[in-house]
């Protein structure tokens, strides 16, 4: 709509007459007490195709230089026209190169599977837990404590890197487990979390991966065979390729996707919490459940700043 153009001497004296007084400030926006906002820079986005995009949202406090490392494989096409080549039922997801012969000139990563940090941030459950003396929350991730030491628990959604025998061997290989997998709590560094496309992650083929015959045979010096094992193995993994990964930051302004997410501690999570808690009002129980909250079953509420992603 065009604005109604003022002559410019009325404007001049209209200004002219009018009585000086002091124009207030417009109010800052009232900021949404009870959701954070995702920081690009740590949110990666795995496009497959067809089958949906997941988004993760890494958190570098945890593990910087594992963060670190993953966040520059993205920006470098490590996973671009990979596959999610490990999909065991009730198990994990498990992507990247799968091949050692395709990692061997890949630098390897300090175990960054707990640290020391402080009571400042963290946003206790309130329940008890099975694998660690106390569990809660920390930027919506989920954590262990213990005598001032942290770190991320491995619940369904969790992003973790996967490695070898010894404890500073991972790459960039990411897993998502599918179910709980606590008992790898402090053995393999978490780096964040699935905040939006889980339901990419459940609908991912099983596949196991190549057999030692088949590694031998795409990796020996009969071309043809090694050829031929390859389009096997590619038309196998098909419906898990990734088609690109991206860091949300790179992607322009204006059209790369954006979340929040609701932060820990605050009212809105705390009601939350308790109405997972208390099933008292449930007429057709027939016995009252406790009011106990497994961390792992209630993920930290995540929503879209603008369109459906």
């Amino acid at each position: 709509m065009l604005k109604r153009l003022i002559p410019v001497f009325a404007l001049i004296a209209a200004c002219q007459n009018a009585p000086a007084e002091t124009v207030p400030e417009p109010a800052p926006a009232e900021e949404d007490s009870a959701w954070r906002p995702v920081d690009p820079e740590n949110l990666l986005l795995f496009d497959l195709g067809q089958n949906g995009v997941i988004y993760m949202e890494l958190f570098p406090e945890a593990a910087p230089a594992n963060t670190a490392a993953l966040r520059e494989a993205v920006r470098t096409g490590y996973f671009d026209g990979e596959y999610f080549y490990r999909v065991v039922e009730t198990h994990v997801a498990q992507a990247g190169r799968e091949f050692d012969e395709r990692l061997k000139d890949r630098p390897r990563l300090p175990l960054e599977a707990e640290r020391e940090t402080s009571e400042a941030g963290f946003d206790p459950l309130g329940s008890a837990d099975l694998f660690a003396p106390e569990v809660g929350h920390r930027m919506g991730m989920p954590a262990g404590r213990s005598q001032g030491t942290e770190w991320l628990l491995n619940c369904p959604g969790a992003i973790g890197m996967a490695r070898d025998e010894g404890p500073d061997t991972a790459v960039t290989e990411i897993y998502i487990p599918l179910l709980p997998r606590r008992y790898l709590d402090r053995n393999y560094t978490v780096v964040g979390r699935v905040i939006s496309g889980m339901d990419t992650v459940n609908r991912l083929a099983r596949v196991a991966p190549a057999t030692p015959e088949e590694t031998e045979v795409l990796f020996g010096e009969n071309k043809q065979l090694a050829a031929e094992a390859a389009e096997a193995r590619d038309d196998k993994l098909a419906p898990n390729r990734i088609i690109a990964a991206h860091v949300a930051a790179d992607m322009p302004a204006d059209t790369r996707p954006a979340f929040e997410v609701m932060k820990t501690p605050s009212p809105d999570w705390d009601a939350l919490k308790d109405s997972k808690r208390d099933y008292s009002s449930i007429s057709a129980f027939v016995n009252t459940p406790p009011e106990v909250l497994d961390i792992c079953t209630l993920p930290v509420p995540v929503r879209p700043v603008f369109g459906q992603y």
